[in-house]
């Protein structure tokens, strides 16, 4: 046997905590145990961790162990939220012109039509006029910037407000690769 562990009475141990097998139902058990029981006061998902990992050994189930502790019901229900709460949704300004603030999305896993799987959406925000261009599936920020230039700035200029559902790193590089071109 590897070194650090030992089999005693039918069981096996890795450095003094009993093994775990990759058994659904015996983690429940323990997870129960380690959480939801009277003694264990249901912590919170580290808590519960610590509490698990102190005694058995369970490799790689930290993720299962943090899904178990979130997905309690108790919890849910009688755990208030540590984050501040919600702001209300600020409505966007009417632009002054058309074509000034515009959002713009690019809805994915369309059936395919003409090689091309997804679709850039730009919509004007004062006539909700809007434009859809349709793009392959593995497009960069420089290929939906270069869209952007051929398909709506020649028809109406560049606008002073962009929305985008985008994530930063996409918007940054959709920005540095617009700026390159102009």
């Amino acid at each position: 046997m590897p070194d650090h562990w030992i089999e005693k009475d039918g069981r096996l141990d890795y450095k003094n905590k009993l093994y775990i097998p990759d058994d659904e139902s015996l983690q429940t058990e323990i997870a129960y145990g380690c959480h939801d029981s009277l003694v264990a006061g249901h912590f919170g998902q580290e808590k519960t961790i610590e509490r698990v990992t102190g005694d058995f050994y369970c490799k790689g189930r930290a993720d299962w162990i943090r899904d178990y502790a979130r997905s309690c019901d108790e919890c849910q229900h009688s755990k208030s939220p540590r984050h501040a709460k919600y702001g209300l949704l600020q409505p966007l300004k009417v632009p002054y012109t058309a074509w000034s603030s515009i959002s713009t999305a690019i809805i994915t896993q369309l059936p395919e039509s003409q090689g091309k799987t997804q679709l850039n959406v730009v919509v004007d925000g004062l006539t909700q006029m809007a434009h859809l261009v349709g793009r392959h599936e593995n497009a960069t920020a420089k290929n939906v910037a270069n869209t952007f230039l051929r398909e709506f700035w020649k028809l109406h200029r560049l606008p002073t407000e962009i929305i985008s559902d985008m994530d930063v790193k996409f918007s940054g590089e959709f920005s540095e690769s617009l700026c390159k071109m102009l």
